[in-house]
Formats: C-alpha cells, structure tokens, sequence
C-alpha cells in the first residue's frame, strides 16, 4: 500500500496493488501530485475508486479516466463539486494540462457490497453523514478500510448531510472493524493509522462523543476533551447550526 498526500489540507490518495490489478483511491490534487502518482502506478488493470464527490478529491479524474471507476450510486448527484474545484484553480492559478472532469462512475454501489478480486475481498459500505455519497472501502485480506472523510487526526466530523445518518455509520464502522479483524485504516485527510484496532476504535469513540455532544444541544463542546482549536472554530460553529437546523 501507498499513500500520496497532497500538500492540499493533507488530502490522502492510496494506492493498493493486487496481484492481477491496482485499486486506486481520490487522486488528487495538484498536477504534479498526480504526476507522482501516475508514476507510481505499476503495469495492471486500474480500479479508480471514490470515497465520495467533494470537490478537493475529485479533480485528479481527468488523469486516470481510462480506469474502471467505482463508487456510490449518489455521487452523480454532487456534479456541482467541478465547479468548486475549477473555482480553487482559477483563485490560486493552478495550471493544469487536462481540463477538470467530473467523475463517470462505471460501478455504481447503492449498498452493502461484496467483490471478490485477483487476491483479496474488497467489501464496500455506504457511510452518510458528512455527505450523502461517502463509502468506506474495506480490504478483508489485508485488514485495511479506506475511509474516506471520517476518522482523520486533523479534524472533528463536518456535517454536511446528517448528523444522525454520521452517528449511525460510525456505528457501522465499529462493527465492522470489529468483525473483520480490521487493523490499517486510511482517512481522507491526515495521518493514517496502520497496525493498531485500538487507535482505529478510538478514533470512532472520539467522533461519536462530539457527535453526541452537539446533538444534546452542548454549543460548548469539546473534541478529545480539548477545546475546539481556533483554526476550526468556523467549522464547529457551522455544524452548531446546521444541527440546530436539524432538529428543529
């Protein structure tokens, strides 16, 4: 396994090789980032894989569009994400030598899913809550779970979509953890956590105590039992109301 991370708030690309195939996940962001990705890609048959559609995971498409792409059934739904991506470009002059392309998703997963490939079990699960179209990728050989934007050492969850919906897929992920052994986890941004199921648990635990604080009304919660660090107060603030809004 491979981790490419941009310079871009950390954002994580993977690389996992197979015997026959290669699985690779958001690439993304800066076009000499995925140089180095493309670089690194060995002689097989690509998956190209979507955690989810937000805009800062997408824009390495255009690079590995010949892949067979896989993701869930909503991410078409986000088609407003190339735009977004293509208004950071234009505000910081990023020069590109494709043209942004919003994903095609030849694979479209709608729910719990199962796929055998050349040397391991890939089991893909749907986890809203930070968006509709997140899933989380779990290799069952390899004990590893590509995540997508949930679990990262950087941040608290963002809530975009469903704060309920959050709390019942980091559930889901603990189940999971738990019943396939798994070990190596990949976040969207931040640093991984490989060979440890307790920090993997910890993690969720920590995610699901902020949760569970902004849902019981706490407009002073903490994170990890510290306050909110100033750089993401907006964000905190943000999921207060949009919470607020939620229950309302």
């Amino acid at each position: 396994m491979k981790i490419f991370q941009s310079c871009l708030w950390q954002t994580n690309s993977t690389l996992i090789e197979g015997r026959e195939e290669c699985f690779l996940f958001d690439p993304t962001y800066y076009p000499h980032e995925l140089e180095h990705i493309k670089g690194a890609l060995p002689n097989k048959p690509l998956n190209l894989i979507y955690t989810h559609a937000d805009w800062d995971h997408i824009a390495g498409f255009s690079e590995f569009s010949y892949g067979h792409t896989i993701g869930h059934c909503k991410i078409s739904e986000q088609a407003d994400q190339r735009e977004k991506a293509g208004s950071f470009d234009l505000e910081w002059y990023v020069a590109r030598n494709k043209e942004l392309e919003f994903p095609r998703i030849d694979e479209e997963i709608v729910g719990e899913t199962t796929k055998a490939t050349s040397d391991d079990t890939l089991y893909f699960l749907p986890i809203p809550g930070h968006t509709p179209d997140m899933m989380a990728t779990f290799f069952l050989e390899r004990k590893v779970v590509v995540a997508g934007d949930v679990l990262s050492d950087l941040e608290f969850p963002f809530i975009f979509y469903s704060s309920q919906k959050y709390l019942e897929s980091l559930e889901k992920m603990k189940e999971k953890v738990l019943e396939f052994g798994i070990h190596t986890l990949v976040p969207g941004h931040g640093r991984p956590v490989l060979d440890s199921q307790r920090e993997i648990l910890r993690r969720i635990e920590d995610d699901l105590d902020y949760l569970h604080q902004l849902r019981s009304g706490n407009q002073l919660a903490r994170y990890r039992g510290e306050p909110i660090p100033p750089h993401l107060i907006s964000r905190h603030e943000g999921n207060i109301e949009f919470v607020k809004t939620e229950c309302e």
